[in-house]
């Protein structure tokens, strides 16, 4: 029996001493953002409406990329509902292939705040982190058959906490990406979490992946935010 607790006493020591630190994690992440500049995966999406108590799932696959001055990319949702959502330059569009429809999203000020979450899934550096938010260590825990840090973020800026007032990020041990994110929404304990399979970093995918272009007699509405 004393064998016993010796050997579950060091391997708790032995998990102490392999845990990463916060500040260790956050350096990382900032040596290793400049070189992640792609992301794709499975997405599984589930919007919780508290009001009702009910989740609502949606299955696809999820593109993004780090240009110029934003992230652009594309989530393809397949299930149960089929739609397309694209985020370029500032906006989002969502295309309803049933309606032939094209809905346009100008972000405006909060083009900035869109896309620091659309970063959090792959490239956003531990400085960045530390800078936009208020970085809470949750601790270490598994995911399924996947260990990972569980990370806290409270938004710094004003307007970014008028649409989410707070996000927790999951990332596997080792990794600098996500595979896990539930964001709250403000007024309302609303969430909406993206969990990710088959995630890959720098996929190697072409430009046109990260790109929609809606079929010829496609009808266009600007929506109001």
């Amino acid at each position: 029996m004393r064998f016993t607790r010796i050997l579950i006493l060091a391997a708790a020591i032995a998990h102490m001493a392999a845990a990463e630190s916060l500040p260790a994690l956050l350096d990382r992440m900032t040596k290793a953002a400049p070189g992640a500049v792609s992301f794709s995966a499975t997405v599984r999406q589930v919007d919780y409406t508290a009001v009702v108590d009910e989740n609502a799932e949606s299955h696809g696959t999820i593109r993004l990329k780090r240009a110029k001055s934003s992230v652009i990319g594309v989530m393809e949702y397949t299930n149960p509902s089929p739609n397309v959502v694209h985020f370029t330059g500032g906006r989002m569009e969502k295309y309803l292939p049933k309606l032939k429809m094209l809905e346009i999203y100008d972000y405006g000020k909060y083009s900035k705040s869109v896309d620091q979450y659309l970063s959090l899934a792959f490239g956003l550096s531990g400085a960045e982190l530390q800078k936009n938010y208020q970085v809470k260590w949750v601790g270490e825990e598994s995911l399924g058959a996947v260990r990972v840090t569980h990370l806290e973020l409270t938004p710094k800026d004003k307007d970014a906490l008028k649409l989410i007032t707070k996000i927790e990020m999951w990332i596997p041990e080792g990794q600098t990406y996500t595979i896990q994110e539930k964001l709250y929404k403000a007024g309302s304990r609303d969430t909406l979490t993206w969990i990710y399979s088959d995630a890959k970093l720098n996929p190697g995918l072409p430009d046109a992946a990260f790109d929609f272009k809606p079929p010829p007699g496609t009808a266009r509405r600007e929506m109001r935010n």
